[in-house]
């Protein structure tokens, strides 16, 4: 990690930089609100923590959620049933998936898109378009080129800097469950945010499982949980950003022992 850029840019206080622009209209749906941040990691299974997820203000789903999507799948006493915000980075091989399932795209309060568009940002600005849901998008400069990629040495995968955007609005907390940093960093059944039956899909067949292509360290050089982790640690010591985060039992015990 680059410590010049961090003294240059503060980027513990303000992890995408001071000059990031918020979206007014999405504070709007988020101002006082708690949310349940919720990612895939299988090891919320057996849990039940689906009604204690669905109990808040706004439920935000991260990536390829097990729920939701493509009707029930049997997963809601776990995960939860409700999506009102859906964090994702929506590239080309994302979108023909989720667009099997467009009723329920339609059906959602709102998109959050943290990660960079790049050569994609016209194919997405029409898809978006088409959808008709809102959506906030994170500009390139606060990740990819930027200070905070500069800082990581490592691109911040699309659940993290979804977390770190929250930091910027004024919500009441942000309920952080289902997100594991990939096991933290030690890739495993427990860290795989993909299930069995997606396996099959076409995303899958034509790309594979990012997360198995990280822990044969083939993406070492684009995501690294490990520096996730270690910026996560002291976004957590700054107090107006630990007020507006609540860490599930796996987190906790990662983070505060």
């Amino acid at each position: 990690m680059n410590k010049d850029i961090l003294e240059k840019f503060d980027l513990i206080n303000y992890p995408l930089t001071k000059n990031y622009k918020r979206d007014e209209v999405f504070n709007d749906l988020v101002k006082d609100k708690t949310i349940a941040y919720v990612g895939p990691a299988p090891n919320l299974q057996g849990l039940g923590m689906g009604e204690f997820i669905d109990s808040h203000d706004l439920v935000f789903r991260v990536g390829d959620s097990p729920v939701g999507f493509m009707g029930a799948t049997g997963k809601e006493n776990d995960y939860g049933s409700r999506t009102d915000v859906l964090v994702h980075s929506f590239n080309d091989h994302d979108r023909p998936q989720l667009e099997k399932d467009i009723n329920w795209l339609r059906s959602l309060k709102y998109f959050l898109e943290p990660m960079v568009q790049s050569h994609e940002a016209q194919r997405q600005a029409q898809w978006f378009g088409r959808i008709g849901v809102p959506i906030h998008h994170v500009p390139d400069e606060h990740v990819k080129p930027g200070p905070l990629f500069d800082y990581l040495g490592s691109l911040p995968n699309t659940g993290y800097l979804g977390l770190l955007t929250m930091m910027y609005y004024d919500i009441k907390h942000l309920y952080l469950t289902g997100f594991t940093f990939y096991n933290m960093n030690e890739w495993s059944d427990a860290g795989n945010c993909y299930f069995d039956e997606w396996y099959d899909t076409e995303k899958y067949k034509k790309h594979g499982l990012n997360e198995a292509k990280i822990a044969k360290g083939a993406y070492k050089q684009i995501h690294n949980p490990a520096n996730d982790i270690a910026h996560f640690r002291n976004i957590l010591k700054v107090e107006k950003h630990r007020n507006k985060i609540k860490l599930d039992e796996y987190l906790t015990k990662h983070f505060e022992e």
